[in-house]
């Protein structure tokens, strides 16, 4: 089983700098139009609608299948899968495994408490239960502060239960332009499918 490794914010804080960022309009759930998204694929296993203006990049998370960004408006996106059989035999091996939950909200709970791991958390919403595209999965909004970067981030962190895959969808900006963004990462969210 792959560990989440904190993200690399690197990228995050080296773009905070920029000043070419301006100043984003808020988008509207209800204003999402399909036609500035594209549909982008990882492992033949997975596809989602991602911005035209994230681009493709391999420095997130060493772990990511897909890993996109924007520097200038401070997006980011990274998705990591492990097979679902390997995830709950390791932690009902080691007695973490609620077998009352589903692998969606075991993989959630889990993947939380590692994510969490030294950051500073300054909200964090209880899990919200969905449906994406026909499968479980479960969704957690979290604004924290990770060591040596001076900047609260917001996250929307969507965990999703394949037929034989559980994904980690991580989505995260600056809080101050969470308003900005955060209905474009839900939309990237629901958008998840598996091929």
């Amino acid at each position: 089983m792959k560990k989440p490794i904190l993200l690399l914010l690197l990228l995050v804080s080296v773009s905070m700098t920029s000043c070419l960022g301006g100043s984003d309009k808020k988008e509207k759930a209800s204003k999402m139009d399909a036609s500035e998204f594209r549909t982008e694929s990882a492992l033949s296993l997975y596809e989602m609608q991602v911005p035209k203006y994230m681009s493709s990049t391999t420095g997130l998370n060493a772990d990511a299948s897909m890993q996109f960004q924007n520097i200038y408006k401070e997006t980011y996106l990274a998705v990591i899968e492990e097979p679902k059989k390997d995830f709950i035999e390791v932690f009902e091996e080691i007695g973490e495994y609620d077998e009352s939950n589903s692998p969606a909200a075991n993989y959630q709970t889990i993947q939380m408490n590692y994510f969490t791991e030294g950051m500073q958390i300054k909200s964090r919403t209880d899990p919200v239960r969905l449906k994406i595209n026909g499968l479980n999965a479960e969704q957690v909004e979290v604004v924290g502060r990770v060591p040596d970067i001076d900047f609260d981030i917001y996250y929307l962190m969507t965990f999703i239960e394949g037929s034989e895959t559980l994904y980690m969808m991580m989505e995260w900006t600056l809080e101050t332009k969470k308003d900005d963004f955060k209905n474009t990462f839900k939309y990237m969210a629901n958008s998840f499918t598996e091929i």
